[in-house]
């Protein structure tokens, strides 16, 4: 295969597993080895994350120009309100796995030399998919009181184990971004009621994901449901969070760009729009997807995938370059 068409590939492999919850870089691990081509390197796998960048941009532009607009202005309504929360919230979050990056650097580097470690790490994904979708299962389960109609009273605890009865308003105004409602999870929150906390415990499963083969969009939407958020909530909030760290991670590896690696310049451009092109799709698919079907789907993808990789070192052994 032509170089310039290896790495295009591999461009279309960031963008796609970038988002759906089955790990980029351990993919970009995975493939080449595999498949016998020379480790892209570091710098090719940063490079590629301003193509998945982009896509999270250009699929997010009415959510991120909303953010901007709320963080800018003091204007009221329930959308800028949302919007300067989120804001705050994706600060918040995208703090620890900054401060670990930069600490841990050198020992995700060496992760980043052992498929049969993403072997391992894919597993770990495998099973925080599932533990997610299981503690919403149960969630689901519980949430059985059928809703009050507007204007009933209903008991409310106060607090002192007895008791008292409310009146159940309207809803407030409804807000014109997309906040990840799911019928099929009525106890499930949306973006308009994530806290601090939710937001922090997302922002710390990053942390995991630096290892190559643990999915970052995995673990941050099975910790965001497992935190309480509905599923299309934890995605969308993973992917709007995923900004920060790209953006991040692709700075601080600027050093690393100027080394020579297997791929032309111009090869490494076409990677980049495949990434955008192939990322773009990945978010428009798993947002629509995950409104109905469950991460275990992609749980099982990993494990298969764990199982080709240790079967392909079993035969390769390790890379013979790195």
């Amino acid at each position: 295969m032509p170089v310039w068409l290896q790495a295009v590939v591999l461009g279309i492999v960031q963008g796609l597993t970038e988002f759906i919850p089955v790990s980029s870089s351990g993919h970009l691990v995975v493939v080449p080895y595999l498949a016998g081509w020379q480790s892209p390197g570091l710098a090719f796998d940063v490079a590629l994350h301003l193509g998945t960048a982009g896509a999270v941009v250009v699929f997010f532009r009415r959510e991120l120009a909303a953010l901007a607009r709320g963080v800018l202005s003091r204007g009221g309504g329930p959308d800028a309100a949302l919007a300067r929360r989120l804001a705050l919230l994706i600060v918040a979050a995208s703090v620890p796995v900054a401060v670990v990056g930069l600490l841990a650097e050198d020992l995700v580097t060496q992760a980043f030399r052992s498929p049969l470690a993403v072997a391992a790490f894919f597993l770990v994904t495998a099973v925080v998919l599932t533990l997610g979708e299981r503690r919403r299962d149960r969630r689901v389960a519980a949430a059985t009181r059928p809703a009050a109609p507007d204007g009933a009273d209903v008991p409310v605890w106060t607090g002192d184990w007895i008791g008292t009865t409310a009146t159940v308003t309207a809803a407030p105004a409804s807000l014109s971004l997309p906040v990840g409602d799911d019928p099929g999870d009525p106890a499930g929150e949306t973006l308009d009621g994530i806290g601090l906390r939710q937001a922090l415990l997302v922002g710390a499963a990053q942390i995991v994901a630096l290892l190559p083969g643990v999915s970052r969009s995995g673990m941050t939407i099975a910790a965001g449901v497992a935190a309480g958020l509905t599923r299309e909530a934890a995605a969308r909030f993973s992917f709007l969070l995923s900004l920060p760290a790209l953006l991040g991670a692709f700075v601080l590896s600027l050093p690393d760009l100027g080394e020579p690696g297997p791929y032309s310049g111009a090869a490494v451009a076409a990677a980049v729009v495949a990434a955008f092109v192939s990322g773009y799709a990945a978010i428009r698919f798993l947002v629509r997807l995950l409104s109905r079907e469950r991460l275990t789907g992609f749980a099982r993808y990993c494990v298969f995938a764990a199982a080709v990789t240790a079967v392909g070192y079993a035969f390769l052994g390790p890379p013979s370059s790195v």
